[in-house]
């Protein structure tokens, strides 16, 4: 699976009482209400289905490790790396602030 740099970063360090919106890339072959059953169990809250099966989801930073290792998943990125967030184009985040 990928995970982008500032997801790890997130993984690695996270910061508590923090939330992030991920997006979720799904493996082709995966089912998909199987992968949303497991992010949930996970942690995650998923917001939106989005094109090709990938998921919109919130994800407090300390459930960020558990959500990487959902099988059917091929790739985790926030939602500000694919424009999820119109005005917020960049893969940053600042612990505090808004998502």
């Amino acid at each position: 699976m990928h995970v982008s740099r500032a997801v790890a970063t997130l993984r690695d360090d996270p910061v508590p009482g923090e939330e992030i919106d991920l997006v979720f890339e799904t493996a082709a072959d995966a089912d998909l209400e199987s992968v949303v059953t497991h992010l949930e169990a996970a942690g995650a809250t998923i917001d939106r289905h989005l094109q090709f099966d990938d998921l919109l989801a919130t994800v407090r930073h300390e459930d960020v490790e558990a959500v990487c290792h959902v099988r059917g998943v091929d790739a985790v990125q926030t939602a500000d790396a694919i424009g999820i967030h119109p005005d917020e184009a960049e893969e940053d985040f600042e612990p505090g602030g808004e998502r």
